[in-house]
């Protein structure tokens, strides 16, 4: 891979990031999601809307290939992960692992970070098996349309230790 960085995002990212959001969603997650969905979904991933999260300190660590947004990982209150995406030209790389390991430190740094939470949607669930995550079974998702599956992280658990790195 030729010149991969990692940066946290600025309000000028906001675009960007809502370009490659939506296309994976499109892409990823809109298959199999009632049609009244999409809507939901993709707006809060205008440029608007991620200019707003990161004003309200919400951190959105950014994956560059060259000069190209290539993947994007954000969370809320240290602990909810929302948007883990890499553009389909870019999967396989190693970057999802990359931004969530970045991700991940960085919460544990800030804010001492036990456990991470998000709702993988369908297509997801094997990769966020192999970073470490499992199903959620306690966690209550949402009233929504939206089809997910709760998942979370344990930092420290036996789980955690088999998938560093």
């Amino acid at each position: 891979m030729t010149n991969l960085h990692l940066r946290l995002a600025r309000a000028d990212d906001a675009r960007a990031i809502g370009v490659l959001a939506r296309r994976v969603t499109r892409r990823w997650i809109l298959p199999g999601q009632a049609d009244d969905v999409a809507t939901l979904l993709l707006a809060g991933m205008s440029a608007k809307s991620i200019r707003q999260k990161i004003d309200a300190g919400q951190r959105f660590h950014l994956a560059f290939v060259d000069d190209v947004l290539a993947g994007v990982a954000a969370i809320r209150d240290d602990s909810h992960v929302f948007q883990l995406f890499v553009g389909t030209r870019y999967q396989g790389r190693g970057i999802a692992r990359k931004l969530w390991h970045r991700l991940m430190r960085d919460s544990i740094r800030r804010a001492g970070t036990r456990f991470f939470t998000l709702n993988a949607a369908i297509a997801a669930v094997p990769v966020y098996l192999r970073l470490g995550f499992e199903p959620n079974a306690a966690a209550k998702l949402p009233a929504s349309k939206i089809v997910s599956v709760p998942m979370i992280y344990r930092v420290g658990s036996v789980r955690h230790a088999r998938h560093r790195g």
